[in-house]
């Protein structure tokens, strides 16, 4: 995992101690593309539109932002903002002193994480959980061969189409409702992917898989960027991979995935039963997790904002439903 640590250079060297032990501590999650961001004195030998362009290049490149927002900075606002733009997930610290206030743009912001901190150990103790939720190697599909027998099946079918290895480049991930067992009966499997080449991975995905029964691919405009989208049917299931220009863990279905898993952990086999039954009845997985949260609006959308919700809040949605037994 590749990390962008974001922190006030001209305005916030009295923090630069600070950041470094926050660097320090990041990587243990991945690599920290700005360790720069911790030393006291910056290198001088690039001008600012090579900063830039070597910062902004180190934005794309990056899987997770994490923004240290306790100093005001022009430079923190700029590449929060382009990080926004890429979908990129962000997490944002700022300290509980007096005076310092967090704008609302950031705080106000549903794509970004932002918590209080007074203390490195309480950092530490965000930056854990936060990375320990998103490190969960679902990128190993084997976990599937100790699960249900519709997770065994599906991973005989995976292993057998060896489409993890054969796309092994683009971080291939097996997201949607078999990996957290709501599968019904219709359940296809999900395989996500991060490209850089919108055409080179098309060709791929043909050339590997265009034989299978039922093989159709396209790319097609989603959001105002292009993904690549093949569907094919082996053995009794039907098979979805797609691609887009955003990491893994900015993708939707994969933060969806995240959300409903930790749902069903924290509200248990009532509310699970439940989900499985109004997708049985015809539901589709996140209006079926909305209708029993009771979220209005889109419930794509609204499912996401979960991410900024607490375990309690999350546990007294569902207790308020009138249909809990």
């Amino acid at each position: 995992m590749k990390i962008y640590f974001s922190g006030s250079i001209r305005g916030g060297q009295q923090d630069a101690e600070l950041y470094q032990e926050i660097i320090t501590d990041l990587k243990q999650y991945g690599t920290v593309l700005t360790e720069h961001i911790g030393n006291k004195i910056q290198d001088s030998s690039l001008n600012d539109e090579e900063i830039h362009n070597r910062d902004v290049e180190w934005l794309e490149e990056s899987d997770v932002v994490v923004a240290e927002v306790t100093t005001t900075s022009l430079g923190v606002g700029y590449e929060i903002g382009r990080a926004v733009e890429m979908k990129k997930p962000i997490v944002c610290l700022y300290r509980t002193e007096f005076g310092k206030n967090v704008s609302a743009m950031i705080r106000g912001c549903a794509q970004l994480k932002c918590f209080k901190y007074s203390t490195l150990d309480e950092a530490k103790t965000i930056l854990k959980k936060h990375f320990n939720a998103i490190n969960m190697n679902w990128r190993d599909f084997s976990y599937l061969k100790n699960g249900t027998p519709t997770q065994l099946e599906a991973y005989k079918c995976l292993n057998k189409l060896h489409i993890f290895d054969s796309l092994h480049e683009y971080n291939p991930t097996l997201t949607g409702t078999i990996p957290i067992d709501i599968a019904i009966d219709s359940s296809d499997l999900d395989i996500v992917c991060y490209y850089m080449d919108a055409d080179r991975f098309e060709s791929r995905v043909e050339s590997l898989f265009g034989k299978q029964k039922g093989f159709t691919i396209e790319q097609k405009e989603k959001d105002g960027y292009w993904v690549v989208v093949a569907r094919f049917k082996f053995q009794n299931f039907d098979i979805e991979i797609y691609g887009s220009l955003f990491p893994v863990i900015s993708q939707n279905s994969y933060r969806h995935m995240l959300i409903e898993d930790r749902v069903l952990k924290l509200l248990g086999e009532e509310f699970k039963q439940q989900v499985i039954q109004l997708k049985k009845d015809g539901l589709k997985t996140e209006p079926a997790f909305a209708q029993l949260l009771q979220l209005s609006g889109n419930p794509y959308v609204e499912l996401l904002k979960l991410e900024l919700y607490s375990d309690n809040k999350i546990k007294e949605m569902w207790e308020l439903n009138p249909n809990q037994a």
